[in-house]
């Protein structure tokens, strides 16, 4: 039995050799041919989606692709691949590509992610606000400001469109992506003003006894516009009586809130009539001023000064003057037709100059003026042809009174005695009478010879029932008729 199994093992070990070899020889054959009709095939796994949208404002993070090489004989076998990545990726809009690669000497394969950056977001509005804005009912809305902006487009703010409708701001914007916002504001519509009451004339001014009273003021409110017809006016004037008269004036429009002035007439004087003398004193103040003042002073006779700013070292007495109770109006600065009559413009700074001087003296700017030359004048014409006519127009318009004369003194050359100004004075007067107008009477401050004459014009006035008074806005203006 031993020398048996000797036997066996013996030969059962020669039959393993055997099929080893075996095996080994197959094996070889196979790995030869394995090497020899092998080949790999490139591979490239995208990893997650291919293609993929991606908002302007989003951050990518690209998974990036599993890339190896594949046999062709055994599929499972693989071996590591080097990826090659190339990407044209940006904040732009748009297609963008990301290239996975790789290659060998003889094979190279190709991947493709397609990222789509789009703008989706819309772009927002902030409305700012003010604290306790209102807007006034019947107005547009007062704007408190806004701002736009957008991720990709920045600052949208000159791009909005408002409308205002129905007691709201509507607010629309849109961005380059046609992404549109919309936001509405509500208007707070409040009225917290009372209405402002004007009185022509101001709140206190003269009227002269004998004249019908007429009453000139308006009313404007803020939002309800022009509540002049609203006013109520309570109080009267008796322009047969002198005296003092109040009126007060109560205006309230349509959300409750009121208001009120008063003024004060003083009527006094007399009516005028053929036996109203106006004495009217052209270019002073002057050296003779103070001494016709004084006359003046000593009847207790009122007269006007139509003022100049020629001799600025007497400006003192247009003050003497309106506290004495005559009436210092606006003459000329210059007194130079080029100058003055060069244009609507230069004459109006001319004027202002004066009335200036007045106001600094006198504490008031007068209304009352006297045209250089009077509004009949042609040599106006040499220097802007129809501005007499556009001038008493604007004048009208602007609230002033002009004045001209009907009895010339002849002082501006005519004459340099006083004897004969004081005739020249005394014939236009009763000429005047006897047609049954006052007299508006021209001389000059300026002229000593014509200072002489005007006492003895006082006495004649006196002696004959004539009576003397200043310049009103209410007097009889003695105009020419316009000629230019």
């Amino acid at each position: 039995m031993f020398n048996i199994r000797c036997v066996m093992v013996v030969s059962g070990g020669r039959k393993m050799k055997k099929w080893i070899l075996v095996f080994l020889t197959i094996t070889a054959v196979l790995t030869g041919c394995f090497f020899l009709l092998n080949h790999w095939i490139p591979v490239v796994e995208i990893i997650g989606d291919p293609e993929i949208t991606l908002e302007y404002t989003e951050t990518f993070e690209d998974p990036g692709a599993n890339v190896y090489w594949r046999s062709s004989l055994l599929p499972f076998i693989t071996k590591e691949a080097e990826l090659d990545t190339e990407s044209d990726l940006s904040n732009d809009l748009g297609d963008h590509q990301i290239h996975y690669h790789i290659k060998n000497h003889h094979q190279e394969a190709d991947g493709v992610r397609v990222i789509h950056v789009v703008d989706t977001d819309r772009p927002v509005i902030h409305l700012e606000t003010i604290e306790d804005h209102y807007t006034r009912y019947n107005h547009p809305y007062e704007e408190e400001g806004f701002s736009a902006s957008d991720p990709h487009d920045g600052d949208l703010t000159d791009q909005v469109v408002s409308e205002e409708k129905d007691g709201y701001v509507y607010y629309t914007v849109s961005d380059s992506s046609g992404n549109t916002t919309k936001k509405r504001r509500k208007i707070f519509y409040d009225d917290r003003e009372a209405p402002v009451i004007t009185m022509d004339g101001g709140n206190e001014f003269s009227w002269q006894n004998g004249i019908p009273y007429e009453d000139h003021y308006s009313a404007e409110d803020d939002c309800d516009g022009d509540v002049t017809d609203k006013v109520i006016v309570e109080g009267n004037v008796d322009v047969h009586t002198n005296g003092d008269y109040t009126l007060t004036y109560t205006v309230e429009d349509s959300h409750g809130n009121a208001s009120s002035a008063e003024r004060i007439v003083h009527v006094k004087g007399f009516f005028e009539n053929e036996n109203t003398i106006y004495l009217t004193f052209d270019d002073g103040p002057g050296s003779h001023t103070d001494h016709l003042l004084d006359v003046l002073d000593q009847y207790n006779v009122k007269v006007t000064f139509f003022a100049t700013n020629a001799y600025p070292g007497y400006a003192y007495c247009m003050k003497r003057a309106a506290e004495a109770g005559h009436t210092v109006a606006v003459h000329t600065a210059s007194h130079n037709y080029a100058q003055i009559y060069a244009s609507d413009e230069a004459y109006w700074d001319d004027f202002n100059r004066v009335n200036d001087v007045i106001e600094a003296q006198t504490g008031n700017r007068s209304r009352l003026f006297r045209f250089p030359g009077g509004s009949s004048n042609t040599v106006s014409a040499n220097y802007s042809e129809g501005i007499m006519s556009r001038l008493a127009a604007e004048a009208a318009e602007y609230g002033y009174t002009y004045f001209d004369w009907n009895v010339s003194s002849g002082d501006a050359g005519g004459t340099t005695d006083t004897n004969t100004v004081y005739e020249n004075v005394i014939r236009g007067i009763q000429y005047n009478h006897d047609h049954g107008v006052p007299s508006v009477v021209l001389q000059h401050d300026i002229k000593e010879f014509s200072v002489n004459a005007v006492e003895s014009i006082i006495l004649w006035g006196l002696e004959n029932g004539y009576h003397f008074a200043p310049l009103s806005d209410l007097s009889f203006t003695a105009h020419h008729g316009i000629a230019n």
